[in-house]
């Protein structure tokens, strides 16, 4: 009898041992699965990853994603654009989320990291007695600058690497009689490309987000350019 219970009792040990296995066992794969997907991608790589905005790369809604300083060059009708084209151009002097978006100093657009284009052909054009009210509509690019940029060659400031592409809409109202003028641009992101300043790697929004720049300009009595202008960009979620 003693013998018996003994064989019995060294069954229920085996049986509890092959219970615990099969319950820890597949724990212990999904432990290890997760520390080969982490190995997988080096933690430093992934504390040097960082995204503007927020840790997604997203534009935050309400919050200002950039500021920017420039300069614009209009141009009569031609046969592609039949109610006339502009050219906006400059550099970013404020990114949500970077640190220093210059390369020393001083802070213009000789040591910009971060310059635009703007292309935009004139759809309408309204006369509200001394107002000038012009809409238009084209594309945006924002670029990592490869050179130093002058306002003296407007083409410098899209000679770099592109890093955001967005469509826009802009309506301007300029003063005539005053000589100033306002703009507000709605933007919607085609793509965006990863780009890095000093180690860190960075991404200016996401394709489908929309962000609404204002503007404050002066007309230039002499162009060119046709005017000067600073302005910043809001978030305002996707379109």
């Amino acid at each position: 009898m003693e013998t018996a219970s003994n064989t019995t009792k060294c069954k229920n040990r085996k049986l509890g041992l092959t219970l615990a296995v099969l319950v820890l066992l597949p724990l212990f794969l999904l432990r290890l699965a997760a520390g080969q997907i982490a190995s997988a991608q080096p933690a430093g790589n992934q504390s040097q990853t960082r995204y503007i905005i927020t840790d997604l790369g997203t534009l935050v809604q309400g919050k200002i994603a950039f500021e920017f300083a420039g300069q614009v060059t209009n141009f009569p009708p031609t046969p592609a654009a039949p109610l006339g084209s502009s050219n906006q151009y400059g550099y970013l002097t404020s990114v949500r989320g970077i640190d220093n978006v210059f390369s020393g100093s001083p802070h213009n657009e000789t040591t910009a990291l971060l310059t635009f284009f703007n292309e935009a052909n004139t759809t309408e054009t309204t006369m509200d007695g001394p107002l000038r009210i012009v809409d238009r509509n084209g594309t945006t690019t924002i670029y990592l600058n490869s050179a130093p940029a002058s306002f003296a060659n407007p083409d410098s400031f899209r000679s770099g690497i592109p890093v955001q592409t967005s469509t826009l809409h802009q309506q301007a109202i300029a003063d005539t009689v005053a000589g100033t003028f306002t703009a507000v641009f709605a933007n919607t992101i085609s793509s965006t490309t990863a780009f890095t300043i000093n180690g860190t790697t960075f991404t200016l929004g996401q394709k489908g987000q929309a962000f609404r720049a204002t503007v404050t300009g002066h007309l230039n009595a002499t162009p060119p350019p046709t005017g000067y202008f600073g302005g910043y960009a809001v978030g305002v979620g996707e379109e």
